[in-house]
């Protein structure tokens, strides 16, 4: 209750934010529930404790767990709200102002099902022009990049898309009990759900042909205030401490084939001076935000 409340003090501040905006105050909106199950969160979460403590005191970061569609509203509408992890699209770029950097890079996406579809690497429009019955599981609301949002409007029929709460295990468990063909997913999150569900044969990971690594920024209202509190967030993501720290946590968070995949990418990214431990002054807190 108490929880519920704050939130609630937290939105009427925003709509007050409207029309006196506070250029060191930023809301930053978060998906209801994380998709990790294990300890450490998802790496999102993780970033968002180091952001909090680099922006201080300049800048408060206060986040908000809410729904995808309430998100994407007060995202729209409010000059203080922002979200991390969202994949640019000419869409999203007309409402919104991306940080310059992304906060965090994953592995290309790939297609996850308990059968083989052909080779090692696959060509995700040949496969479903050749098997149109294909069902094929998402999480509601994601972008899932330009090449595979363009698949989407293409074959509208091939995909059943499920929100709500662990939308990613509930896709898992829906593949394991073959009412869907594949998902689409990250090896990571896919990791972090398996053992949650039942499996009578093992979950087959394909690459799928031209996909690239999927890069998450941070985002605010598109607004003067807005720009403000990007280009904060611009100058923190610059500094040495949360360059070298940042790379550190992805490379924790990721298991060694995964991280092989995206190590390049983060390395022109964030060029980190890597010494091996975090700097001494920051004490990275996971989770409980």
């Amino acid at each position: 209750m108490q929880l519920l409340i704050r939130f609630g003090l937290l939105f009427l501040l925003g709509i007050g934010a409207a029309g006196h905006t506070m250029a060191n105050q930023m809301w930053l909106l978060l998906n209801n529930h994380s998709d990790s199950r294990d300890g450490r969160g998802d790496v999102d979460i993780q970033i968002l404790s180091l952001l909090q403590q680099v922006a201080a005191p300049e800048l408060q970061i206060e986040p908000i767990r809410l729904g995808d569609a309430r998100s994407w509203l007060l995202l729209r509408q409010h000059p203080n709200y922002c979200a991390m992890s969202k994949i640019w699209t000419p869409e999203r770029a007309e409402f919104l102002h991306f940080s310059a950097s992304p906060t965090s890079v994953y592995p290309p996406l790939l297609l996850i099902s308990d059968r083989h579809f052909g080779g090692e690497v696959i060509d995700f429009q040949r496969l479903l022009h050749q098997q149109p019955k294909l069902k094929i599981g998402l999480v509601q609301g994601r972008s899932y990049g330009e090449n595979l949002d363009a698949l989407l409007k293409q074959f509208p029929n091939n995909f059943y898309q499920r929100g709500g709460e662990f939308a990613a295990e509930t896709l898992l468990q829906m593949l394991s009990k073959q009412r869907l063909d594949a998902i689409i997913e990250f090896a990571a999150t896919v990791r972090s759900h398996e053992t949650q569900v039942p499996q009578s044969r093992q979950f087959i990971r394909h690459r799928l042909q031209d996909q690239p690594v999927i890069k998450g920024f941070l985002v605010c209202h598109k607004s003067p205030t807005g720009q403000l509190l990007i280009d904060l967030i611009n100058q923190k993501m610059q500094l040495p401490q949360y360059r070298n720290t940042v790379f550190k946590l992805h490379q924790d968070y990721f298991d060694a084939e995964d991280f092989a995949l995206i190590s390049n990418d983060l390395q022109q990214i964030f060029s980190p001076q890597l010494t091996g431990l975090y700097p001494k002054s920051l004490k990275i807190r996971v989770g409980g935000n």
